[in-house]
């Protein structure tokens, strides 16, 4: 069968959002993109490393400017970093923060699309204006605003938004279902030509600064310079993890212990409650939550959701990490959603685990 037979729209009394939605997914979820040009299919997956430096300056073949009034929340401080990358050929755009501005990148080709000034207060970020277009040339400026925000609300916030479609698309679902896919690719899975009455997202929007970059790629040089622009080291990336956990991806400890000598919590929390010790033992990371342990972590310290680092390490089947973390004083009876680190063992198949928290040994 077809998956554009699938796509039906949805009347707005049903709607969430209160207006027709055209469910696009039975296309966008099951499409491959694909392309003749060995540079563009290169482009597309290009952003594992990249930071957005290299589009600083860059400015859209449009060159119009128009003004814009988006808001959103901020945690402290906006960042320069990455709001969202692309990590496949279905994803049609990057993001990236630097210098004030909002960088829109055409993933496949690498080109700035369009750029938006914003504005910083004390807890909210405001998008003032934007120059260029996404979609073409002759694209109205209401259009280019909604297109705006539903890439910053879907691909940097993660929320599920309809994707803005020109009315006159709309009248052909597979057409309009293909367009999605070619202008948005997978990250698109509903689309209205409707204008949405929006409000504020609850969550804020954060980058993977600059700091968290440097952090993972133990470049000492970059996150000082980073700390000396005055970015919080302890501030929350996009991903709800701060540069100390981002730190645990380097091979040795060395920038655990130059963010923690600028001053970062020991355990510093993640959106989820996670401190890097948890991240550090889930990972199977001795080295690194020695060091930690040693700074002072807190070895029964639980997330969100009542879990601690023991019941990670029983849970995964990390012996050596369970004795240390005994060693160290961890409490083998916590209970987190009805599960000990013991029982979690159990649970797993971890015997050798069972026996040395049996022996508290």
């Amino acid at each position: 069968m077809d998956p554009a037979s699938e796509v039906r729209w949805t009347h707005s009394i049903k709607s969430p959002w209160l207006v027709p939605i055209l469910d696009v997914r039975p296309v966008t979820l099951t499409a491959s993109s694909s392309s003749d040009s060995p540079e563009y299919a290169s482009n597309a997956v290009s952003y594992g490393q990249e930071d957005g430096t290299c589009f600083v300056g860059q400015n859209p073949q449009v060159s119009s400017t128009i003004p814009a009034k988006l808001e959103y929340r901020r945690d402290r401080v906006l960042a320069d970093g990455a709001l969202f990358i692309p990590d496949c050929m279905e994803q049609k755009w990057a993001l990236y923060f630097h210098k004030g501005t909002i960088l829109c990148i055409r993933s496949w080709k690498r080109e700035v699309y369009a750029t938006a000034s914003v504005d910083q207060s004390v807890d909210l970020i405001r998008v003032t204006s934007i120059r260029g277009t996404f979609l073409g040339e002759d694209e109205a400026p209401e259009f280019t605003i909604r297109v705006l925000d539903y890439l910053l609300r879907t691909h940097a916030l993660g929320m599920i938004f309809p994707a803005p479609i020109p009315k006159e698309i709309g009248k052909d679902l597979k057409q309009a279902a293909l367009w999605c896919m070619s202008a948005f690719g997978k990250m698109a899975r509903y689309a209205t030509s409707d204008e949405i009455k929006t409000r504020i997202p609850d969550q804020p929007l954060r980058t993977h600064s600059l700091l968290h970059i440097a952090a993972a790629r133990g470049d000492r040089e970059a996150a000082d310079k980073q700390l000396r622009a005055s970015v919080p080291v302890d501030l929350l990336g996009a991903d709800g993890l701060a540069p100390l956990h981002w730190a645990l991806a380097s091979e040795d400890t060395k920038m655990l212990e130059f963010l923690l000598e600028q001053g970062s919590p020991v355990d510093v929390r993640s959106a989820e409650g996670a401190t890097p010790l948890m991240n550090a033992v889930q990972q199977g990371r001795a080295d690194h939550s020695l060091c930690l342990l040693r700074t002072g972590a807190d070895v029964n310290a639980t997330d969100h959701r009542g879990f601690s680092s023991l019941h990670r390490a029983a849970e995964m089947g990390k012996t050596d990490l369970v004795r240390i973390l005994l060693q160290r004083g961890a409490r083998p009876d916590i209970d987190a959603q009805g599960y000990t680190p013991i029982s979690l063992a159990q649970k797993c198949g971890n015997d050798d685990i069972v026996r040395i928290l049996d022996e508290g040994v």
